[in-house]
């Protein structure tokens, strides 16, 4: 068991701890959970022991030993959508190695009983005591399970731990490494730098919500300690306990409230539900504008910024505030500050094997889904941006005006032509969605048009055509023997995205060029899906337009060769991109065994990439002779201009 505990403790996370405990003593029927510290040991000897209690139902004597005995019980279900019996055990037993002990009050039981286990050697076991007849005083044996019971050695009478607010309930007194050992900080592992700070954070930012019980929220306090100095405040001295320690020095116990994350969210009526796939996952988003903040409350919150979160059984998983992440659901750089997006999937259970859902790792770390998949962070962002909000819209509309970015219209009509031209070279063999089709396969990813009308120019920073389609819309698909869709081999061509200069932020400025696919721009008129970011600022570019500009045609004006230069390797870009979404389900080869081997949505992806991109338009010899070609009709040939 004690191997078992240590593999469960190292693939779990930081603060682990106080999720199992927190979920313990909510799941008792608890409307008080107080993260305490024990008080009298403080007094007497200085040692400050994080105490865990609750005013939940509490635990029998014989379920005290069941709850930390056994690897895979706890008394509660075990199943994939509920408790996998590891839990409080696994992630607060190895960094407690000198004991945890667990105090327990019922309504059988009023004057409660206890228990202390800790490690020897390889293997947790359970401390005895010699247990004495309270009459007559003869030897009864040794015993495992006590009443609560005056201890001079730890300083402290573990029947007064119990606090006036409990009548029934349980107590957990976390030991840490020997009697002398400080655990209010939490974990002492220097890898995990845990802190009150960071475990307030925490559970606000794990937990969706904190439920309610008899119409009151749960009350979940966490007490931090900070030394009283000559300037203490009279309001913190009215409001906070304050303990003295032996040395002399005072403790101000201050208890700090934990709401959930929801708690942070202001309330804004620019909000909705966006239901992401055929499973019923629903997109709630929050788009808080200005001149409101972001993130209400306090810095108690573990983030101060906006995310991206599976809501899964109430708490909180994948958060996420990467640009990345927000790009996938079409928001961009301009709001992402500002709004939340929480995702709600069903749960995968045991009692509906057949149906897809989530579920988490018996770490209660990540969460994956049905069959051991990653979750769909695509489809859902796909599905997310097909139907993006038109009040969220407005509000990205609103910001890119207040940036003041303008179009040019004569990169789109030029681009166009180029790519008009080259992308008839570049069809590709794919499996398209047919109800009369006999491939099987699964979606590859967003739907095409199977017919185009004539291409409106487009222009913009940059566009790459786009234009209006005709409603005979189908999916790629990717072969597969267990794909739920059928399909056929056609020759398709896909659309033009555009593009964008503009400086990085320093997490990217390494890059030349990113691809948002999931980002919308309206030039003349025709909105066009997916722009190719390029990095204004980067010395790569710099020095091309300094070269053009000092060196080619000194005697035009720094702005129109600039415009040359960014037109070009803008065309360029974009072509690349073009190129390779073309070969999304394409049909390279067939192993020995006649499967198919299929360049997928994934392989595309990594074609996209900012550093695949990067390198793409390193050294572009092309490009040069284009520029120079160009750039002599509008600024006269180089000798003329020497």
């Amino acid at each position: 068991m004690g191997n078992l505990i240590r593999q469960a403790y190292e693939v779990g996370g930081r603060y682990q701890w106080a999720r199992e405990a927190w979920r313990n003593s909510e799941e008792s029927g608890a409307s008080t959970i107080h993260f305490g510290i024990e008080e009298q040991a403080a007094a007497s000897t200085g040692v400050l022991r994080r105490t865990i209690m609750d005013n939940g139902s509490g635990m029998a004597p014989d379920d005290l030993l069941v709850f930390l005995s056994s690897f895979g019980g706890g008394g509660k279900p075990i199943g994939v959508d509920g408790n996998f019996g590891q839990g409080f055990k696994s992630s607060v037993l190895p960094w407690n190695p000198y004991g945890v002990v667990v105090i327990s009050y019922t309504d059988a039981e009023p004057d409660g009983y206890m228990v202390w286990i800790r490690r020897e050697g390889d293997s947790y076991t359970f401390r005895e005591w010699d247990v004495y007849d309270e009459e007559d005083g003869s030897y009864l044996g040794r015993q495992d399970v006590v009443p609560p019971y005056e201890d001079e050695d730890h300083g402290c009478h573990w029947g007064r731990v119990k606090p006036d607010w409990m009548t029934t309930g349980t107590i957990m007194v976390l030991l840490g490494a020997s009697e002398r050992s400080d655990t209010w900080t939490g974990d002492p592992d220097p890898a995990r730098s845990e802190s009150v700070d960071g475990l307030v954070r925490y559970l606000n930012g794990r937990l969706m919500d904190v439920p309610e019980r008899q119409g009151k929220r749960v009350e979940t306090t966490v007490v931090d300690l900070y030394r009283k100095g000559a300037n203490a405040s009279d309001r913190r001295e009215n409001k906070d306990k304050t303990v003295q320690l032996p040395n002399g020095s005072s403790m101000v116990w201050r208890p700090r409230r934990v709401y959930g994350m929801r708690h942070y969210i202001p309330p804004t009526p620019l909000s909705g539900e966006v239901v992401v796939d055929e499973h019923g996952t629903i997109a709630e988003w929050f788009y808080v504008a200005e001149p409101n903040r972001p993130v209400g409350g306090t810095s108690d919150y573990i983030e101060q910024h906006p995310i991206v979160v599976v809501d899964y059984q109430g708490e909180a998983y994948h958060a996420d505030h990467s640009k990345s992440r927000y790009r996938q659901f079409g928001i961009t750089d301009e709001i992402k500050d500002r709004t939340w997006v929480i995702l709600r999937p069903p749960v995968f259970s045991d009692s509906r094997p057949t149906e897809w859902g989530v579920l988490t790792q018996a770490s209660r770390h990540i969460l994956m889904a049905k069959g051991g998949a990653e979750l769909p962070w695509d489809e859902w962002g796909d599905t997310f941006f097909e139907k993006f909000p038109e009040p969220l819209k407005h509000a990205l509309e609103s910001a890119r005006a207040q940036s003041g970015s303008r179009s040019d219209g004569s990169m789109g009509k030029n681009l166009s032509r180029i790519l008009d031209r080259l992308n008839s070279r570049f069809k590709a063999s794919r499996v398209m969605s047919s109800t009369a089709g006999k491939i099987l396969g699964v979606p590859a990813g967003a739907a095409v048009s199977g017919a185009r009308s004539r291409e409106k120019a487009g222009s913009g920073g940059g566009s790459a055509g786009g234009g209006k389609v005709d409603s005979t819309s189908k999916r790629i698909l990717l072969p597969a023997r267990a794909g739920s869709a059928t399909g056929s081999t056609a020759l398709m061509r896909g659309g033009y995205p555009a593009f964008q200069w503009e400086p990085f932020d320093s997490k990217e400025a390494k890059f030349l060029a990113r691809y948002a696919q999931n980002e919308t721009k309206d030039v003349d008129g025709v909105e066009h899906r997916g722009v190719v970011h390029l990095n204004s600022t980067h010395p790569v570019f710099q020095q091309e337009f300094n070269y053009w500009a000092e060196n080619v045609w000194p005697k035009a004006t720094n702005e129109n060769v600039r415009h040359l230069v960014q037109r070009v390797y803008g065309e360029e870009a974009v072509a690349h991109v073009v190129h390779a979404q073309s070969l999304n389900g394409t049909l390279v080869a067939r192993t020995e065994t006649g499967e198919a081997v299929v360049i997928g949505r994934d392989d595309v992806g990594l074609l996209l990439t900012s550093q695949a991109l990067t390198a793409a338009l390193l050294g572009l010899v092309n490009v040069e002779q284009r520029i120079l070609t160009q750039g002599g009709g509008l600024f006269g040939s180089r000798s003329n201009t020497q």
